[in-house]
């Protein structure tokens, strides 16, 4: 995921903030606590810019309303790119907003993303410990996404949805778990398979890679 070069010095100002000559970045979150806290904990680790790294909750927890949300924010406060963080757990309308993102006007390609997880987010997490491409499906009165948090137990015996300092607890596994994010992708395309599936591992790596020269 390419980086853009540095700014000019009369683009750093942002209501009144500062902004660092990196990318200026939306981050609109389906959750309300789970992925805002784990990217806050990212941007906290490696010191990236509030003025820079915007990160937020959609309207709404359908993944079309977290990309109309992006849509609009996007052209508003001078963002360099715009991503939308959504499961596929239970949404009808997850291709419609995949098309939305696809079909977005000439100025929006290449700055607006899908970050997507099947069946949800706690896929990624559980990628911190483990590499697995067997599929999630609900059983036993447990939906898809409740057996991949059983499954992250196995190795985070208190892990929970909304865990505070999510990202700081899982950060020495980070670089497996982009490793684990790669393989999976890797195993994606080769078997046309996308449960599970996720994309984090590719936001994850530009975040940290912003402020490298």
């Amino acid at each position: 995921m390419a980086r853009r070069r540095p700014r000019s010095a009369k683009t750093y100002r942002r209501k009144g903030a500062i902004r660092e000559p990196y990318d200026v970045v939306l981050i609109v979150c389906e959750g309300e606590k789970t992925e805002p806290g784990y990217f806050d904990g990212l941007k906290r680790a490696h010191r990236l810019s509030s003025a820079n790294i915007k990160i937020v909750s959609g309207e709404g927890s359908d993944p079309v309303s977290i990309v109309k949300h992006a849509r609009r924010e996007l052209e508003q406060d001078g963002y360099d790119r715009a991503f939308c963080v959504f499961d596929r757990d239970g949404h009808v309308n997850y291709q419609e907003a995949l098309d939305l993102v696809a079909n977005s006007a000439p100025g929006r390609k290449g700055r607006l993303a899908a970050i997507t997880s099947v069946p949800c987010f706690e896929i990624w997490v559980l990628l911190h410990f483990v590499y697995s491409a067997a599929p999630f499906s609900a059983s036993g009165g447990r939906s898809a996404c409740d057996n991949v948090v059983r499954a992250i137990r196995g190795h985070m015996p208190g892990y929970q949805k909304a865990l505070a300092n999510l990202y700081e607890q899982l950060q020495p596994r980070v670089d497996n778990a982009v490793t684990n994010g790669n393989r999976l992708a890797q195993h994606n395309l080769d078997t046309r398979s996308e449960n599970p599936a996720t994309k984090v591992h590719e936001l994850v790596k530009y975040l940290r890679e912003l402020k490298k020269p």
